[in-house]
């Protein structure tokens, strides 16, 4: 079972817009200075959300295979991509370089 049920929230620290999840559920976090300026956090991202649901479905998976430091230790994998004739070093989880709707950045 992966991502199947979702939650909007409100940081109440410092903390910048975010994703995560609990179980089945993605949070979806805003950030507490945008809530108070009543700035949509998410604006720019929305044509990130089939990544983003899928990214933190993986987790999902893999934390109910293998356990949580296994699912968790996905985010700090770097690879090197080439985007627009430039190299990069980026983690699998910058969605601004994937390919396809998995959440993942493969080179």
């Amino acid at each position: 079972m992966t991502v199947n049920n979702f939650v909007l929230a409100c940081a109440i620290d410092g903390s910048p817009a975010y994703f995560t999840y609990d179980k089945n559920t993605m949070l979806i976090i805003q950030s507490k200075a945008d809530a108070l300026a009543g700035v949509n956090s998410f604006a720019y991202i929305e044509p990130f959300m089939d990544s983003l649901v899928s990214h933190e479905s993986i987790h999902v998976v893999i934390k109910k295979l293998e356990g949580d430091k296994t699912s968790e230790s996905l985010d700090d994998i770097e690879v090197i991509v080439e985007h627009a004739g430039r190299r990069f070093q980026v983690t699998l989880n910058n969605m601004l370089f994937a390919r396809d709707h998995s959440g993942l950045v493969v080179p």
